[in-house]
């Protein structure tokens, strides 16, 4: 695999075009060890590994999307967050992102289409960010989304998930607290344990769930100050909008 990483290299630096291998049959960790060697290839008609035409592929005005992808949403705020993701493969990538290898490169198109990101390298490309930090989620407000996919109620207290809502602005904030936290649950994660879940409704009751487009990005039991300021952006309790304010001023970036 080594060998054939450094014969597609030489065929690249006198063709500049992707070297690509061909197989007819290939076992499972023969294909990711080629991965893990950033070798393109192809498995007759069941499997191929090349980036290059994943993300290089020209892309017309019709298939750019301005508004984020919840994927792409979740990889930004993940960068501005957690941690940098500057110079990393997609291939890491998908060790700190929860989506496969194809959706990421999806995200990473949209955010290169829009002019936030650039790959560099001629092999296993490494992801840069145009931006960083305040400039950087300045400049995609008009792309952001509401995490929020919908907004249930149970008449049951439901202790799963992180907590959301006002419950997660008074945990950052000197807001004072709902009765009963919201909890934030994705899509997902509802589909996965609609059996052991209580009963959900559109009428207001004890507990307020919000089902997300796209897992929260905390790492205390509450969402992430970034998402949660998306899902109360427009709330005009001016106490909400003071303490949502404060949030974002004292924001580290």
């Amino acid at each position: 695999n080594v060998q054939r990483r450094k014969i597609s290299e030489r065929i690249e630096s006198v063709k500049h075009i992707p070297a690509v291998f061909y197989f007819d049959n290939l076992l499972t960790y023969e294909r990711d060890r080629l991965v893990e060697q950033g070798v393109y290839f192809v498995v007759a008609d069941k499997f191929a590994f090349v980036p290059t035409l994943i993300i290089n592929r020209r892309s017309t005005k019709s298939e750019i999307k301005e508004l984020f992808y919840p994927s792409t949403q979740y990889i930004l705020l993940y960068h501005l967050q957690i941690e940098s993701l500057d110079g990393l493969s997609l291939k890491e990538l998908e060790d700190k992102v929860p989506y496969k290898y194809k959706t990421i490169a999806k995200s990473i198109k949209q955010l290169e289409a829009l002019g936030l990101v650039r790959l560099e390298g001629s092999r296993n490309k490494k992801l840069v960010f145009e931006m960083s930090g305040k400039e950087l989620w300045d400049n995609v407000s008009t792309n952001l989304i509401d995490p929020i996919k919908s907004i249930e109620y149970t008449s049951d207290i439901f202790p799963e998930g992180d907590v959301g809502g006002i419950s997660a602005l008074s945990h950052y904030s000197m807001l004072a607290s709902e009765d009963v936290p919201t909890r934030v649950l994705t899509a997902e994660w509802v589909r996965e344990h609609k059996s052991s879940i209580p009963e959900l409704h559109s009428f207001e009751d004890t507990q307020r769930i919000e089902i997300w487009k796209y897992p929260p990005l905390g790492t205390s039991g509450y969402v992430d100050k970034l998402s949660l300021y998306l899902t109360l952006k427009d709330d005009k309790d001016p106490r909400v909008e003071k303490e949502i304010e404060i949030m974002m001023n004292e924001i580290k970036w």
